[in-house]
């Protein structure tokens, strides 16, 4: 049995054990994690209940993940250093790097259980000429519990300030924002209240998550039912179905799916569902009637002429339906 003893005398080694001991102390990641990884550690870990000195127990999945990357940026320097035999390093970073990837699942778990009620796309394009933070901030206001940024003309980086404060506005509200496409600018807003969605043409799901934090949940667009069940297999914590009904936002050259091939999309779906796609407030009942978890909608509020009372209309009219507001 190999055991984590380092051959020299730095004090990377019992910072590296000090995180290790805050994982397994910790009550706030899935049952069992590392234990069963790191029990091979012999003399380094030999009680899995025992916790160093200077162990700082995790007391969220977050601060867990947050110790899960300081111990492989010490380990990849006890390895470099040759204080860590390589085979003993080999098996760490895989049970660590295993613990990331169940952490970010649990992490992302939590956050797609907050994929639900109204859901507006912030498109400058579509804002009847005012500011689409003003857009935002309406929505917010009459009962949005997501937002997504999608903008189809501007580069990135010009892209990055109204990010920023669709973020911010974001957590002090309790809400998601989400980021159309571009995995590289969800990445650098989050890793909190910040996800990404991606369509049928953009970057693959698993290539995605290679650029997000672990804990950012990413949703993916579908057309039939069969790319629903192909986004679950990919990974996507959430999917998007539609067009429900005509839309003059984004051209669609397509019928409308409409209620009856929602139900459809449904009885597929095991994760959240959102329906998208000419959605009102006067045609949204049959929509969350059809099970859709969330109603995402871009001109029904940005082109609105009073956006935060369209945005009250629609969450009351999908509370009215039975619909998780």
């Amino acid at each position: 049995m190999t055991s984590l003893q380092g051959n020299g005398g730095s004090n990377l080694l019992p910072a590296l054990l000090a995180c290790l001991d805050g994982i397994l102390a910790s009550d706030a990641i899935p049952e069992g994690l590392m234990r069963g990884e790191i029990g091979w550690l012999g003399d380094g870990l030999s009680d899995p209940q025992r916790e160093s000195a200077a162990a700082r127990k995790a007391e969220t999945r977050h601060e867990a993940l947050d110790l899960a990357n300081t111990a492989a940026g010490l380990l990849s320097a006890l390895e470099n250093s040759g204080e860590v035999p390589a085979d003993a390093a080999l098996q760490l970073g895989r049970a660590l790097d295993d613990a990331v990837a169940r952490i970010g699942v649990a992490l992302r778990q939590e956050q797609a259980d907050r994929i639900h009620g109204l859901y507006v796309i912030i498109d400058p394009e579509v804002t009847g000429g005012r500011d689409p933070l003003d857009i935002a901030r309406a929505a917010i206001n009459g009962g949005a519990r997501m937002l997504q940024l999608r903008d189809k003309l501007r580069d990135k980086g010009e892209q990055l300030p109204l990010g920023t404060a669709l973020r911010d506005l974001c957590a002090a509200n309790g809400a998601l924002l989400i980021i159309n496409d571009h995995a590289d600018l969800a990445a650098a807003l989050g890793p909190d209240h910040v996800g990404l969605h991606v369509g049928q043409t953009d970057l693959p799901v698993a290539e995605a998550r290679k650029i997000l934090a672990p804990g950012q949940v990413l949703g993916r667009s579908n057309r039939e039912i069969e790319l629903i069940i192909e986004s679950q297999q990919m990974g996507a914590d959430h999917v998007a179905f539609g067009a429900m009904y005509t839309t003059t936002t984004k051209q669609v050259t397509r019928s409308p799916q409409g209620p009856e091939r929602l139900r459809q999309a449904r009885a597929a779906a095991q994760v959240p569902l959102v329906a998208i796609g000419g959605i009102t407030a006067q045609n949204v009942a049959p929509v969350v009637e059809a099970g859709a978890d969330a109603i995402c909608v871009t001109a029904a509020v940005g082109s609105a002429a009073n956006p935060e009372a369209a945005a009250s209309e629609l969450t009351e009219a999908i509370c009215a339906a039975g619909g998780r507001v």
